[in-house]
Formats: structure tokens, sequence, C-alpha cells
């Protein structure tokens, strides 16, 4: 186990610590001036014309504003909420058939059946085609 720092006393001639806390501000700084920077970039006119008013000409802001919705839209997403009790309209549950079981074999839904006068058109239709 070490001793804490305080209790253990200093040998030889070393330089003091540097006082600690200090970079932080100077990050700050930093940063300042980059968003400055940036912001200069983009207000600050240039052979007449700001960085931002020749992305407005090219279209820029509008395709980064419909990227920005996108992105937002698929991580924030509307889904559809659905409720485990809730089940498929009345009018449906009729016309279609029942969900398949582990146990149970479905039966195929009906053939079509066509009136012997549509037989009859489809039968035309096909020998002439084929000719």
């Amino acid at each position: 186990m070490r001793a804490p720092p305080p209790c253990v006393k200093r040998s030889g001639n070393w330089p003091r610590p540097c006082a600690h806390g200090r970079s932080r501000g100077m990050g700050k700084a930093l940063l300042l001036v980059f968003l400055g920077a940036l912001i200069a970039g983009f207000l600050v006119p240039f052979e007449g014309k700001t960085l931002w008013q020749r992305a407005e000409r090219r279209g820029a802001p509008a395709a980064a504003s419909k990227a920005i919705r996108g992105a937002i839209a698929w991580f924030g997403g509307a889904r559809p909420k659905r409720s485990p009790a809730a089940g498929p309209p009345a009018t449906a549950a009729g016309r279609r058939a029942p969900e398949p079981g582990a146990d149970r074999i479905l039966k195929a839904p009906p053939k079509e059946r066509l009136s012997p006068d549509d037989r009859a058109s489809l039968d035309r239709l096909v020998h002439s085609r084929a000719r």
C-alpha cells in the first residue's frame, strides 16, 4: 500500500509541481477562438460574397437541412405503436385465413371460377395469340 501524497516527505531538488486545472481554461479559450473563426468564415465577405451566400447559391443549406431532417426522422422517427390487444378490423378479419398454428395445416384458398362465357373468351384470346 502506498502512503497518500502529503504524508510522503519530498527528497532531493525536484521542481515544484505545476498547478492543476489551468489547461481547462486554455481549452475553453481555444474552443472560443475556433468557433469565432468558423462563424467569421461564414459571415465575413470575401470577394463580395460571404461563404454562406455562395453555399446558398449552390443549394447546400437546403440539402443540409433535408439531410438533418432525414437523420432526425430516422433516429427519433414516429414508429407506429401497436398494442398487443389490438386486432385487425372486423371487415378484414372475415376475409383472411386464420393464422397457422404449429399443429394445423391451412386449407388452400378457393380456386377462381370462371363463367362459361369468360372461359370461351379466354380460350379465343389464347388461340388467337398462339398463331
